[in-house]
């Protein structure tokens, strides 16, 4: 039985400058049924911001709080999930949770304790917009169903829940990927590698705000999600079935290429518009994908022409309508 003594689940939040979602998270979070839970956060700003926010709710919200150097986003998680004691491990970014939605989670692990991972659906802010639609709760079949059914949203950090046993089987190992950015895919990839048990808990369980088409990052968006996820993927080439990571390889690249070229057609100079391709690299991770033969000259030409030939796309798009 829980009792307000034994941790259960670890609810870990990884923040940098986002002091304001910082707030909203955690006001999602007052009312929420949190026996057997921890808080854990790690606050690698500079200033005390996000720390003046935690403290309003630490008398209300059993948390424990580290504010710490900045080492980016694969050191934070890899400190959290070890600093966790719980159970279970949920990862959390800037999102906020519905209400109930802590309670529907741990209903669901208290009566199946055995499980190694779950994926946690959610919507955008609407609420009407599912991450991934799959028909339903259940369980897959084995871990290639999961990588062929989840694809890229594997990088959703927010919906991934883990058996804290299991999951540090992998951090060790994961530290080799810090600098990738993909610290936390190594970690859901050798989750499902050395575990058996895998899960998609479907339902509004809580709202993600979507990137903005052309947002202005602080890393290369397409050396992330184009090149270094697929470096990571590769690494456990056998440990899933080939067709299911090359299908999950592709989908990502597809979304990846296209984004480079739509945002440059749109007139955007950040984002994926901002793109350093590396040829190369990309040679050696998709020569086998006959869409890379499409989609490396399509990223290379200049954006003036691109945003030239969207315009004249919009125009005939105009006159057949």
């Amino acid at each position: 039985m829980i009792t307000s003594d034994t941790k259960f689940l670890s609810f870990c939040i990884p923040t940098y400058g986002q002091s304001q979602q910082v707030r909203k998270t955690l006001e999602s979070l007052i009312g929420q049924e949190l026996e057997g839970v921890e808080i854990v956060i790690r606050d690698d700003n500079q200033d005390s911001e996000t720390e003046k926010v935690v403290s309003e709710y630490k008398s209300r919200l059993p948390i424990r709080y580290f504010h710490m150097e900045k080492e980016g986003v694969d050191r934070a998680f890899l400190f959290l999930s070890k600093e966790a004691v719980g159970k279970f491990v949920w990862w959390f970014g800037d999102d906020i949770l519905e209400p109930g939605a802590m309670e529907r989670v741990k209903g669901f692990l208290k009566t199946n304790p055995r499980l190694d991972f779950m994926y946690i659906n959610s919507t955008d802010l609407s609420g009407e917009h599912y991450s991934i639609q799959l028909g339903g709760s259940r369980y897959f079949v084995d871990r290639n169903e999961v990588i062929s059914k989840l694809k890229d949203q594997l990088g959703f950090c927010s919906a991934m829940l883990f058996k804290r046993e299991t999951l540090i089987l992998g951090l060790n190992k994961a530290e080799s990927c810090v600098g990738t950015f993909w610290v936390t895919l190594f970690l859901v990839l050798h989750t499902l590698a050395s575990g058996k048990s895998f899960y998609f808990f479907e339902g509004r369980n809580f709202r993600s705000e979507p990137k903005l088409v052309g947002e202005s990052r602080w890393y290369d968006s397409f050396l992330i999600h184009g090149i270094n996820f697929a470096i990571i993927a590769k690494l456990f080439k056998d440990s899933f079935n080939t067709e299911a990571l090359q299908k999950m390889l592709n989908d990502k690249f597809a979304r990846s290429w296209r984004a480079v070229v739509i945002e440059r057609a749109r007139g955007f100079k950040t984002g994926f518009a901002a793109a350093n391709l590396n040829v190369t690299t990309l040679f050696r991770l998709y020569w086998s994908n006959p869409e890379f033969y499409v989609a490396v000259p399509m990223m290379l030409i200049p954006s003036p022409i691109l945003i030239r030939l969207y315009s004249l796309y919009q125009k005939i798009g105009l006159l057949r309508e």
